[in-house]
């Protein structure tokens, strides 16, 4: 057996007879070292890489993710193509980070109360599409101008915002420890110590290191969908979500459905992530200000 299949068999989650002979015989059909070899690169780097493995099968990448990814699926759910893989792929890449099982949605009904000039918290539903932002200035109103950015993004500890809101004009970001310059890389944020005084003490810290290679968000024409890549669960709330729903790793989700947008009054207009921790009803902490990382993304577009 050549080089890159040693290490390819080493690195697979096989748990049955049946998974090592769908192995050998998906090996066996790729004849191309260099796909390998491709493909042996991106599964060591994980959920964080974003090079594409192409071939020229187009169902291949569900016997990829089962092999590589989630081997407890006898058959593969729902899988949507992450847009970080490049659009010439046409389905043909077989990167399983590339992958992630879609989530169904039960939708909000859409129960508004009037604005506050006052920060409200989160009801003892756990859904909050009245609240205020003390980031964000909603007098402005949302501009379609794409040099102003579709939404604004807030990163959280508790209940002080760490560094300056992050204009996003891009279709797509990231938020992860480490990640490119147009994403929002914590490693760069510099928290004081006086957030750790009063809350969870060394919860934050840990949770932070452990966001890894984060999410991403992504505006697409149907809604704004949180792909998770990190390692953790993220937790995610807005006007179009009827609870706080938990996103495991792997999952995404339309967390806010563009269909409903018209009716959601601009400063309800919100999209909210917590890494690790949820909170609302059924959970410990009562408000996403308990949490001790988390997000806000504050759209911008009518």
């Amino acid at each position: 057996m050549k080089h890159p299949l040693k290490k390819l068999f080493r690195y697979m989650k096989i748990f049955n007879d049946d998974d090592e002979a769908i192995a050998k015989i998906f090996l066996k059909d790729i004849t191309d070292t260099e796909v390998l070899n491709t493909l042996l690169k991106v599964i060591k780097e994980g959920a964080g890489g974003t090079t594409c493995v192409l071939v020229n099968h187009p169902n291949y990448h569900l016997t990829v993710c089962k092999l590589w990814r989630w081997p407890l699926y006898q058959t593969m759910p729902s899988l949507k193509r992450a847009p970080v893989c490049n659009r010439d792929c046409q389905g043909n890449c077989i990167n399983p980070y590339h992958y992630f099982i879609t989530m169904a949605v039960q939708e909000s009904k859409m129960c508004y109360r009037k604005k506050s000039s006052q920060r409200e918290e989160v009801s003892d539903s756990g859904i909050c599409v009245d609240i205020l932002s003390e980031t964000y200035n909603s007098d402005s109103p949302p501009s379609d101008d794409s040099e102003s950015g579709w939404c604004d993004i807030a990163y959280w500890e508790h209940n002080q915002r760490v560094g300056s809101l992050h204009k996003v004009t891009d279709r797509t970001v990231t938020v992860a420890n480490v990640c490119a310059e147009n994403g929002i890389a914590l490693s760069k944020l510099r928290t004081s110590p006086n957030n750790y005084l009063s809350h969870d003490y060394d919860v934050t810290p840990r949770v932070r290191r452990h966001v890894g290679s984060g999410v991403l968000f992504s505006l697409e024409n149907d809604g704004i969908w949180i792909y998770n890549r990190s390692e953790i669960s993220v937790f995610i709330q807005s006007p179009t979500i009827s609870t706080v729903l938990k996103v495991l790793p792997g999952y995404t989700v339309n967390c806010y459905n563009l269909q409903h947008h018209v009716n959601i009054p601009p400063h309800a207009r919100n999209v909210r992530a917590s890494f690790e921790k949820g909170w609302g009803s059924g959970y410990k902490r009562q408000y996403i200000t308990d949490t001790p990382c988390w997000l806000e993304l504050l759209l911008r577009f009518r």
